[in-house]
Formats: C-alpha cells, sequence, structure tokens
C-alpha cells in the first residue's frame, strides 16, 4: 500500500477531482473585464492567435514555449511551428510522417508502423512523456497510449530541449505538441482520396458562427481498405467535434472532444533482423520489405479511445487572465500479432536455407484512464523601466492503466513464408494496474527592458507512482526545475540567446528492481532567432548540449541507475518566399550523442541505437500564374545518416536519401485536386535498429490521390 504524507494527499485528491472543476467553473467566477489588454510596452494575444491557422506567418505566436502567447522569436528555445499547409504538403495521415521535414526531430523511428508515432526530439524518445495535445501532457506507458489522426489538428508545435520547468516530468530532447482544430468561422470542406495501396479515405470539417458570440466545428476522418504490406488491411475513424461560447462576462469557453476507433491488422516491415534488411544474407539477399509474417486469420489491432477537453480564458480588468484546462480521456487498446526475434535459435543469423525466423506471438489488452487540468494566471506588471510578464500556475494529472501481456512462439520461413496460426500463449507475464499522479506549481517571468529579454522559470513537481501485481511497488518524487535565460531583440528581428535548463522524468519502475529516482539533467542552449516583422524569411539555429543522468541500465530485474548520456549538437530551420511563386524550406540536424556512464564498461564512449548523426531535409513549391494560374509543384528530399545498430557500435545502419513530390490544383469553383508520391523511387531502406534483431524498413513508394470541395 502506497503510504502518502496528509499534506501531499490533500493535493493529490484536490488535483484529481475538484481541480479539473475548478478550471470548468472559472465562467460562473469571472467577472465582467476586457479580454485583451494593451499594456503599452506588451500587448496580451487572445489564445486563439496563438493556436489558430499559421498562414504564411515567418514568427507566428504560439502558447507552446511559455505557456501564455508568445511569438517565437520570444520564447528562448528552439521552436517550430507546422500548420495545416506543412502537414498537408505531402499528404502526412499520421503524426510523424508530418515531422519529417522538422529540424530536432527522428521521425519513423520503428520504419512505417501505421498505428503509433515514434518520435525522438535530440536524440531522446518523445512518444511517451513528450507527446502533448492542447498543452495537456498525453502521457503513454506500455501500451497505453491515445493516438491522435493529424487531420483533427490545426498545428503540430516542437518545443526542443528540456521543458520540465514549464510541463514536468518530461522527455529531455523537447516535447511535440498538438494543437486541436477549434471553432471560428464558417468552414465548409469535404475530401475524398484513394491510394495505390487499394485504400481511400472520406474527411470532412464543417463549422460557423452561431449567434450569441457562439461557434461550432464538426472534423471526421475514416478511412479503410488495404495498406502497402502483404494482408495488412482495416478501418479506422476519427470524429472531433468542438462549440465555443462566450458568457455575458466575457469568458470564453471551448469544448473540445476526439474520438478515435481502429479495427485493422498489423504491418510487416520493422521487428526484422539485421542481417537481411541492412546487409544481405547468402542464403536469399534481402528479406522483402512488403512481406508479413503475422497470421491474418489471428493478426488484430483494435482502439477504442475518447477524450474530453474544456479550455476556459477570462480578462480582468487588471490586465491579467485567467486560463484553465481539463482534460479527461479513456483508451482501449487490444493487440495479437506474430514478430519475429531473429532467426532460428534466435539467431542474429540465417541459419538455413529457407532462412526460418524464430517468431515470437504477443498479445496484450490495456486500458488507460487519465484526467488533468493546468491553471494559468498571467499578466504584466510594470517597475520603472523593466515590465514584467508574469505567469502563475498549477496543473495536475493522473494515469490509471490496466493491462495484461501474453506470449507464445513459434517459427516462419523467409523463403517460403505462411500463416504461422494460432498460438498457444503461456500466462500472462504481466498482469498489473498502475497509477501515477504529478502536481505541479509554477512560475515565470519573462523581463523586458529596451531590447533585452531575460526569462526565469522555476516549478516544483510531486509525483506518486505505484503498481500493483506480483512485482508491485510504489514510489514518491519530488523534484525542483528551472529555465533561466538572456535574448536581445534588435529591430530587424535578429533575436540571439542564450538559456540554462533543467529536466527530470519520473521513471515507472520498481525500487526493488534498482530503480530509485527520476532521470534528470540539464542543457545549455545558444542560438538565433530572424525574422523580420512583415518580411518572407525566417531562419533561425541552435547549438546544444544536454547531460542526461540516473539512465537506467543493467538486465531485468537488477537494474542500476548508474548510466549516463551526453547529447551534443546543432539545428538549423528556414524558410523563404521569393514573391514569384518559389517558396523553399531546408532543416538540418547534426547529433553526436554520447554514454558517458554505465554499469558495463565498455560501453562507456560508444553512441546509443536510433540516433542518426546527420538529418538533412529540403523542400521546395513553386505556385504557377498566368494560364496555370492554381497549380502548384512541388519536391522534398530527407537525407537521415548513419546511425548504429548495436550498443557495442560493432554494426551500422547505412544512411538513406529519400525523393518525395506533390502537386495541386484548385479549381475557380472550389474544388481543389492533390496529388502526393513519397519515396519516388521506391528506395528500400532501413530507418534504424534497436538491436540485432530489431530493424526496420522505411516506407516504399506511396501514391495518394485526393479531391477537396470547399464552399
Amino acid at each position: 500500500m502506497m503510504r502518502v504524507s496528509p499534506a501531499r494527499r490533500a493535493i493529490l485528491n484536490f488535483s484529481v477531482g475538484p481541480l479539473l472543476l475548478l478550471s470548468a467553473s472559472t465562467a460562473a467566477l469571472a467577472q465582467e473585464g476586457d479580454q485583451f489588454v494593451d499594456l503599452g510596452t506588451f500587448v496580451l494575444r487572445n489564445q486563439e492567435d496563438a493556436t489558430g491557422p499559421v498562414g504564411d506567418d515567418n514568427n507566428p505566436p504560439t502558447v507552446t514555449g511559455s505557456k501564455i502567447p508568445l511569438q517565437i522569436s520570444e520564447i528562448p528555445q528552439s521552436v517550430s511551428v507546422l500548420g495545416r499547409e506543412d502537414i498537408d504538403r505531402f499528404d502526412a495521415n499520421r503524426v510523424s510522417e508530418a515531422l519529417r521535414y522538422t529540424a530536432g526531430v527522428t521521425a519513423d523511428v520503428y520504419g512505417d508502423d501505421n498505428d503509433y508515432d515514434w518520435l525522438r526530439v535530440r536524440g531522446f524518445q518523445a512518444d511517451q512523456t513528450g507527446v502533448y495535445l492542447d498543452n495537456a501532457q498525453n502521457l503513454a506507458f506500455a501500451f497505453g497510449s491515445f493516438y491522435i489522426d493529424p487531420f483533427t489538428l490545426e498545428r503540430i508545435e516542437v518545443l526542443r530541449g528540456p521543458s520540465s520547468a514549464l510541463y514536468g516530468g518530461s522527455n529531455p530532447g523537447g516535447i511535440v505538441n498538438y494543437v486541436s482544430k477549434r471553432p471560428g468561422g464558417r468552414i465548409r470542406e469535404f475530401t475524398l482520396g484513394v491510394s495505390d495501396a487499394i485504400g481511400g479515405w472520406a474527411e470532412f470539417d464543417v463549422g460557423d458562427d452561431l449567434a450569441g458570440g457562439r461557434s461550432y466545428r464538426v472534423v471526421g476522418r475514416i478511412e479503410g481498405g488495404d495498406k502497402y504490406d502483404d494482408f495488412n488491411s482495416g478501418l479506422r475513424g476519427t470524429l472531433a467535434p468542438s462549440f465555443r461560447l462566450e458568457t455575458d462576462g466575457g469568458t470564453e469557453i471551448t469544448l473540445l472532444a476526439n474520438i478515435h476507433v481502429a479495427d485493422e491488422q498489423h504491418n510487416g516491415s520493422t521487428f526484422l533482423p539485421y542481417e537481411g534488411t541492412v546487409v544481405p544474407t547468402e542464403e536469399f539477399g534481402f528479406i522483402d520489405p512488403d512481406a508479413n509474417f503475422s497470421d491474418p486469420d489471428w493478426d488484430s489491432y483494435a482502439r477504442e479511445q475518447a477524450s474530453f477537453t474544456a479550455i476556459v480564458e477570462h480578462g480582468f480588468e487588471n490586465g491579467f487572465t485567467l486560463t484553465g484546462i481539463g482534460r479527461v480521456g479513456i483508451a482501449s487498446v487490444e493487440e495479437s500479432y506474430w514478430y519475429p526475434f531473429g532467426y532460428a535459435g534466435y539467431s542474429p543469423t540465417p541459419t538455413d536455407a529457407d532462412g526460418t525466423l524464430a517468431m515470437l506471438a504477443f498479445e496484450h489488452d490495456t486500458l488507460a484512464r487519465t484526467a488533468q487540468t493546468d491553471i494559468r494566471y498571467y499578466g504584466t506588471v510594470e517597475t520603472g523601466p523593466v515590465s514584467h510578464d508574469l505567469l502563475f500556475g498549477l496543473d495536475a494529472r493522473y494515469y490509471w492503466l490496466d493491462e495484461t501481456q501474453a506470449v507464445g512462439f513459434g517459427s516462419n520461413s523467409v523463403v517460403d513464408p505462411t500463416p504461422p496460426g494460432t498460438p498457444v500463449l503461456g500466462a500472462p507475464y504481466q498482469d498489473a494496474v498502475t497509477t501515477q499522479q504529478q502536481v505541479g506549481l509554477y512560475f515565470q517571468n519573462q523581463m523586458r527592458y529596451g531590447g533585452w529579454l531575460g526569462t526565469f522559470n522555476l516549478r516544483h513537481d510531486f509525483v506518486d507512482t505505484e503498481q500493483d501485481g506480483a512485482a508491485g511497488f510504489s514510489r514518491h518524487d519530488s523534484e525542483t526545475s528551472y529555465r533561466v535565460a538572456l535574448a536581445y531583440e534588435l529591430a530587424n528581428g535578429f533575436t540571439p540567446y542564450v538559456a540554462y535548463s533543467s529536466f527530470f522524468d519520473p521513471i515507472i519502475a520498481s525500487p526493488a528492481n534498482g530503480v530509485t529516482e527520476p532521470e534528470q539533467g540539464d542543457q545549455i542552449e545558444v542560438g538565433f532567432k530572424w525574422a523580420p516583422e512583415g518580411g518572407n524569411f525566417s531562419l533561425a539555429a541552435a547549438a546544444f548540449e544536454i547531460h542526461r543522468e540516473n539512465v537506467v541500465t543493467g538486465v531485468f530485474p537488477s537494474y542500476d541507475q548508474l548510466g549516463e548520456v551526453r547529447s551534443r549538437g546543432v539545428e538549423i530551420e528556414g524558410k523563404y518566399a521569393f514573391g514569384n511563386g518559389l517558396q523553399v524550406g531546408a532543416a538540418a540536424t547534426f547529433l553526436d550523442a554520447e554514454v558517458t556512464e554505465d554499469s558495463d564498461p565498455t560501453l562507456i564512449g560508444t553512441t546509443p541505437t536510433l540516433i542518426p548523426e546527420t538529418d538533412l531535409s529540403l523542400y521546395a513549391a513553386y505556385d504557377f500564374g498566368g494560364r496555370l494560374d492554381g497549380l502548384t509543384l512541388g519536391a522534398g528530399v530527407r537525407h537521415l545518416g548513419e546511425s548504429f545498430a548495436t550498443a557495442s557500435n560493432t554494426l551500422k545502419v547505412d544512411s538513406s536519401t529519400i525523393v518525395d513530390m506533390f502537386a495541386s490544383y484548385e479549381f475557380a469553383n472550389g474544388w481543389e485536386g492533390n496529388l502526393s508520391v513519397t519515396n519516388v523511387a521506391d528506395e528500400r531502406y532501413v530507418t534504424g535498429c534497436e538491436t540485432e534483431f530489431v530493424c526496420s524498413y522505411g516506407s516504399g513508394r506511396e501514391f495518394s490521390l485526393s479531391l477537396t470541395s470547399r464552399f
């Protein structure tokens, strides 16, 4: 039984229930007041500006890097904001696909996985503790995750570097914040699309303003049919309705829902051995990237999830704004599939001419529930020549996970694959309920004097984690995080900055197994942002060094926390509109990650797996005029550098260069046709290997054609 002090118990009990109600009841307590206040040296931007369409704004406002609306140039960290244009450019149907052209982000970490967004930021895994929806964490542990269809999003925002001073326990490399489409204005959009895998989809986005300061929006998507590898097919659908209203007292309330259902089968291009994917075998060469070694009669992936969010905002006459965010969510995920784990006898190399694979049959049943809130009070105070943009906040999160996992064993052949049948599974090796509760108090002061901009953040978190079952445990973590930064805004839009920040990331693992405290660390970052007001370009660059301590090392059940990893790198990102219809964008990431401490001394000085040394991308789009007015043609190229396939760095994954293309035509009557072709050359490549048993193919050539009506 977890023991919690009376004071901490009071905080945790307050966070789960009444705190959610408090954010929703702000409307009833708010008084008459102006929602937008000009304070002379600083204008508070409204939430809609910082969450709405990006368009051609090279320095858009965002709340991701500060929890208050600020322009990118005012945030002393590396930030990317992707609008709908960036998401739609190559017809991304997963968030990870949309981030392929973003600096600092490694997308497609495990290749062409259809049902999960594997993401790394600055070399560190971000998809479990670094994903946020509308500034509230979508925590994932094991298979208890929430999948978000990118069609429901207005923006995808990446805040690189440690962000615990704002968000509490989170990924050291940075966070990815999904910003939902919200009501406002008349919207009528319908789309029908097909792919060359003989799959299709339908989308709609409908909304309008109503009388009395109210507005609504309903976004939906359904996709079905075959996918690009053997027997992989299924159906998935998303519905995201939203509603906004304004009370007589000037309080704005936005209600958001996101419902997602999927009934599909698994792709077969991941969890493959190094020999046969990165390098050919003597027996049969390469494994077919489209091969699927699971069983179509047993393989299944079923997801049912829903989340409901309330955002309440009120501006007071004193110039301060109170914002409350509350969300509840539930996700049920059930999976059954066969996947290879090396060749027969669990060998990394083939043991016969047929390439017989050792197969694991895996099945899990997972149910996750979450409740969270974030309450912020912010505004500006003048003290002589210095203005202080102050933020006071409290957030809380409750995460509950009920899971069972079981495994069976079998085999299949690379040369002549046959369905391995329905397995005999052993007793569940994991059958547990896990809960984690986190409460954080935070403060921010951004000081302005002339062109100088100083930022100070301070936060303290209480985290309680408990798990029942045979290996049950309970533990409490109490951590302080901070960020200190200095920037100078020049008149030409050039803003250099330097920042120092710390982080922590609570680990769901038992102290009995040697895990007694969260991962911790810090970062130093130096960079600049250049976005002249009204200009046609933006350019940003950052150099950083992250130290990640208390990394778990060793082998279950005898772990320890002697590990340390240092990630050092440079990121450059920019875009330029020439004014003649041509627009280009580029991103470059250079990473140098190194293990600096480990319980295995032979690993010190090595580079962790799945971290490419370079990640480069370039795209260009040209809007034709004259007789071809309405036609846009574009292309992009992305280069993924070498990475290591084993912890000992004895095996490498080759670099790859992929070319994508797109075209669109806007008809005069509100119709638009779009064509996207990714991996035009159908290049066979491996995105990375976690070990010599777990390598993943990247997506092959994919065509998509769609027709959209807007009226």
